[in-house]
């Protein structure tokens, strides 16, 4: 496995390196720290990949919980998760029309979607800290999303 995930943006060689992300998730063998938001988008990105819209996202979502309370946390957050499947389904779909392998697939989205900062362009800090945020998903109220 390469270091350039520590910096941010990792490129997957093989299906095997990324099944092994994925493992590590559905396992919740990561600790927290180090499932970082890379690594968060490639098991959203091979789901997205593999799977139809409905069954990712559902399998994204309660990975999610079963990750955060594994490791008895209380962080799940309906509007940034639904935030990012959102993203990440739409690049998946991008992805489909010129990227072929699932490789390449899964490092493009990634790559284009690491900045973890890109959410404040939607929404603005007071509102992604309020509890209705956190229980269901609000739209967001500094630009909408395309």
């Amino acid at each position: 496995m390469s270091d350039a995930l520590e910096i941010g943006v990792r490129t997957y060689r093989t299906v095997a390196e990324i099944e092994e992300v994925l493992r590590r998730f559905e396992d919740c063998s990561y600790s927290p720290q180090e499932f970082v938001h890379a690594r968060h988008l490639t098991v959203a990105a091979w789901y997205f990949v593999q799977f139809p819209a409905e069954v990712a996202r559902e399998r994204m979502r309660s990975g999610l919980r079963r990750f955060i309370a594994h490791h008895g946390k209380n962080g799940y957050h309906e509007t940034i998760t639904e935030f990012w499947l959102r993203c990440v389904e739409e690049a998946a779909r991008k992805s489909h029309e010129r990227d072929g392998d699932v490789v390449t697939r899964t490092n493009n989205i990634v790559a284009n979607l690491n900045d973890k900062n890109l959410i404040y362009e939607y929404f603005s800090r007071e509102r992604l800290g309020s509890k209705e945020a956190k229980a269901r998903w609000l739209e967001p109220d500094l630009k909408a999303i395309a």
